[in-house]
């Protein structure tokens, strides 16, 4: 019976070494999964390590959305008050002479409004004339019903609000494709 048993043991031990040697290359699957979580596929010796780096640096970003979820949920949606962006949008279109509803896209309504307050200026330094004496355009002065540092205070205000929403609408849309290609990475797509 001891003999039997010795025969089986060296039967497995010429078999052992194959099977190492197979586990020291690296699926095309493991490359993959590797190479999209930034870990260098060549510093890896065995499927079961890149699967265990797989797995850590998944728990990572995961970890790491994680808190950032918590984070925006502890703080506002927005750090901007939209209906008071919208409100301010629309004084400032009505001192200008721009429909805001007409424009959809909030960068848009900011190039308008630059134009728009280039011309208020140029309009109201020439009612008031080179020496600051009030001329005989009646029409531009009718016009002109608030000084141009409170228009271009205001515009500058819309502009800073606007630009904070489009960089946490880049921020929301980062943190969705982050979602996305750990889900991926999680199905093995």
């Amino acid at each position: 019976m001891v003999s039997s048993i010795s025969g089986i043991g060296s039967k497995f031990t010429t078999a052992v070494p194959a099977i190492s040697f197979g586990c020291n290359q690296l699926s095309e699957d493991l490359i993959k999964r590797l190479k999209a979580l930034g870990i260098d596929p060549s510093k890896v010796t065995s499927n079961e390590q890149a699967r265990e780096l797989i797995a850590q640096k998944e728990r990572e970003l995961k970890a790491q959305q994680n808190t950032q979820v918590q984070g925006e949920q502890q703080k506002p949606s927005s750090t901007v008050d939209m209906r008071q962006l919208k409100d301010d949008i629309g004084d400032l279109g009505k001192k200008l002479g721009i429909n805001p509803d007409s424009i959809k896209d909030l960068s848009k309504i900011v190039d308008a409004f630059k134009v728009g307050v280039d011309n208020y200026v140029a309009s109201a330094k020439k009612a008031q004339g080179v020496q600051g004496i009030n001329n005989t355009q009646k029409t531009s002065n009718a016009d002109i019903k608030e000084k141009p540092e409170n228009i271009q205070a205001a515009f500058v205000s819309i502009r800073d609000r606007v630009n904070t929403v489009e960089k946490e609408k880049r921020a929301a849309f980062q943190g969705q494709d982050m979602l996305a290609m750990l889900n991926k990475l999680q199905l093995g797509l």
